[in-house]
């Protein structure tokens, strides 16, 4: 990522030929630029009115991408520079880009500061400095950019970008416009003391991104590179890292980089995370943030590529204790502690946690993204199922449950994203095939879930049939798995109770077995029965099941399932935020509540309701929906349409009406006195929409009277 800083050096060669050629020189080839749009800005004034920083500052505003080539292509050829870069980082100008107001001039004074500026930073002085910020229409913002253009290697603009350091005074731009250059100085002082041994082009690049909202982030994860990971005859990579922004380790395959499907997670780091970079085990060399990474983009896995980052802080310091010795891997919570708590690089991990805090809101309760031990995230369950009633969010937290495992977080850390992300992630993971789902039913087989063959039209015109042997779900998502064992792969199963399991997984079951999977002690494989090929599943292969025990008790379920699985159970929680307190006065926690506690003693807890049946309830239109769609015809499968326990489900409210045998059939032998029949409220009747028919399910029970005055 040399290319980013191309730009400092051939501006500050700019700013040397602009300080030998003098004045006159100046004016003569600002001419001869081939500026684009018709009477520019620097021409308007005649010669009084181009000086060296409105010529920097105007050459700037022309950064854009239907100007750049052309502007700075005629500049360089105008002033003889060579190796013009192809990238220009720095603030872009949209408005008063000249150091005058065009009636008054400042000339002398701002070549004055130019060439102590363009030759020789420690030389400037003060006074010159504060009169040039007295000029009209130039602030502090302006002329620090200036700076920054002439001498990027010395000096830093203090503007929006600059205002993203916490602890940073919010009236910084006032204070030096008051103190002067020498507050100017101490500034930059404590902002190089925050980013130790890196450029102002690189701290600036840096803070551009991090105001953007394209650096350090709350899900930011931690990597560490060593500096000598073997490749290249052993040699120590530091000087390539420093000098090109990048980072890059060796391995067999190539001279750079391990080959695909090898040890280092190369493809893993994406932009915002952060690179812990040490020589050996015990030295610390650089912390930086990715950039871009050529292993997970278009470049692949090559020798010519890297990980491009940026450097908040070059110091070769001792650490806190020994960091983990692979060449490059996720930074584990050994090397994270060795980093964060050794003296030199705790400013720098203060400033990553202060930004991952302000990405929450400056919510304090978020932390970065710290390494948990490896102990903890590697002992997802292989094999798990979500078990409980209908609507317990069984489906949606398969996903979350899949995610986490993959990201290396926790539940509660997922839970407490924006839940649009999150499935935006998840979405991003099914695309690219590493979580897969699959729904399993009566007439689901073998040969869908692992391999069979099927019959396939030919191409021509007989209609004839020829047969193909396909693989089925569980064997693609395998094979991809073992493909790739730095990853972790994810097959969920919805309804998997509803299966013939047997029938299903075939002599499969058993590999699924912890012990029994590819590289465990057990490890066991079988020829598949089609394709007649050694088959076994892979140890980073994740399967999490649902099942509804609405439609089977786990008692029932297939004992070599019961066996291999963990079972997690999943209640209705009827204080879930995402339902009312106060619909139109019906507080539907309460309400759900008491019908739940109902039905646990009518039937079982593995019938209830689940709290996402309510998560919709915004009003008393949707709740009477949500009741006579969802909640009778669920109570009516599970009581058979035994209405009466219906109605005590209710509370005996008004929503099922008992009905008295009819007066033309007297007193007739063949009428049941003792069996009560039921029918349910109308539809259009109003009582439907009444809070008090809902209040009535939680609160005190009414008396007869009281249920016959509301129904009539």
């Amino acid at each position: 990522m040399k290319e980013i800083y191309d730009w400092v050096p051939w501006f500050r060669v700019l700013a040397g030929k602009i300080v030998e050629g003098g004045r006159v020189d100046l004016i003569r080839k600002a001419r001869q630029v081939e500026w684009k749009g018709e009477n520019p800005a620097l021409l308007q004034y005649g010669d009084e009115g181009i000086d060296p920083f409105s010529f920097f500052y105007f050459l700037a505003s022309k950064n854009t991408t239907n100007q750049r080539e052309s502007v700075y292509n005629s500049v360089g050829d105008v002033f003889e520079i060579q190796n013009r870069p192809d990238r220009y980082f720095f603030p872009v100008p949209k408005f008063n880009m000249l150091f005058h107001n065009g009636t008054v001039f400042h000339s002398d004074l701002l070549w004055r500061l130019f060439s102590q500026v363009a030759q020789d930073a420690r030389t400037v002085d003060g006074k010159d400095f504060q009169e040039v910020l007295k000029i009209p229409n130039v602030g502090v913002a302006k002329l620090t950019q200036t700076l920054f253009l002439i001498n990027a290697e010395y000096y830093l603009p203090i503007d929006e970008t600059t205002k993203v350091i916490p602890d940073l005074p919010s009236d910084i731009e006032k204070r030096i416009k008051d103190d002067g250059y020498g507050k100017y100085q101490h500034i930059l002082d404590m902002l190089k003391g925050t980013f130790p041994e890196c450029r102002p082009c690189e701290i600036n690049m840096f803070l551009w991104l991090q105001q953007r909202g394209k650096g350090i982030k709350a899900d930011s994860k931690f990597f560490q590179v060593s500096t000598q990971a073997y490749g290249e005859e052993n040699l120590d990579h530091w000087d390539n890292f420093r000098k090109n922004s990048y980072v890059y380790t060796g391995g067999p395959g190539s001279k750079r980089s391990w080959e695909e499907g090898g040890n280092y997670p190369l493809t893993r780091p994406t932009p915002g995370d952060i690179i812990l970079v040490r020589t050996g085990v015990k030295s610390g060399r650089a912390i930086g943030i990715v950039y871009r990474n050529d292993y997970a983009e278009a470049e692949g896995i090559n020798e010519n590529s890297a990980i491009h980052v940026l450097w908040i802080n070059k110091l070769k310091k001792e650490l806190f204790g020994q960091t983990e010795r692979s060449g490059f891997n996720e930074a584990g919570l050994k090397t994270y502690s060795a980093f964060e708590k050794a003296k030199y690089y705790k400013p720098s991990f203060n400033l990553i946690k202060s930004w991952t805090a302000n990405s929450h809101g400056n919510d304090s309760e978020h932390e970065i993204n710290v390494p948990k031990p490896e102990v903890d995230t590697l002992k997802s369950p292989l094999n798990q199922i979500l078990y409980g009633p209908p609507g317990t969010g069984k489906t949606w937290n398969a996903a979350n449950y899949a995610l986490a495992i993959i990201e290396g977080k926790s539940l509660d850390e997922l839970q407490s994203e924006d839940d649009k992300e999150v499935k935006q992630r998840f979405d991003e993971l099914k695309r690219d095939g590493q979580i897969a789902m699959v729904t399993f039913h009566q007439n689901f087989t073998y040969e869908d879930f692992i391999e069979g063959i099927r019959p396939v039209l030919k191409d021509d015109k007989s209609g004839d049939v020829r047969y193909e042997l396909f693989p089925g779900v569980f064997k693609e998502i395998a094979e991809r798995a073992h493909d790739n064992r730095q990853k972790k792969y994810i097959l969920i199963i919805d309804e998997i109770n509803r299966g013939n399991i047997a029938k299903i997984f075939g002599e499969l079951i058993t590999l699924l077995e912890p012990s029994k999977r590819l590289r465990q002690a057990d490890e066991t494989t079988v020829t598949l029965p089609y394709s007649k090929k050694n088959f076994g599943v892979p140890d980073n292969l994740y399967i999490i099941g649902t099942m509804n025990t609405a439609d089977r008790s786990i008692a029932l379920l297939d004992t070599a399932l019961r066996r291999r699985f963990e079972f997690i159970e999943m209640l209705p929680d009827s204080s879930h935020d995402g339902i009312g307190t106060d619909i139109e006065g019906v507080n539907c926690r309460e309400l759900l509540a008491a019908m739940n506690k109902r039905i646990h003693f009518l039937l079982d807890r593995e019938h209830q309701i689940g709290h996402t049946y309510f998560m919709g309830v915004k009003d008393m239109d949707s709740l009477a929906k949500t009741f006579r769609n969802k909640i009778i015809p669920l109570l009516q499968e599970y009581f058979y349409d035994n209405w009466e326990k219906i109605d005590l489900v209710f509370n005996n409210n008004v929503f099922v009406q008992k009905i008295p045998a009819p007066e033309d059939l007297g007193k007739s032998n063949l009428v049941d006195d003792t069996r009560g029949v039921y029918e349910l409220l109308p539809v259009k009747n109003d009582k439907w929409k009444d809070p008090k028919s809902y209040q009535a399910i939680y609160e005190e029970k009414q008396g007869e009277a009281d249920k016959t005055e509301q129904a009539t």
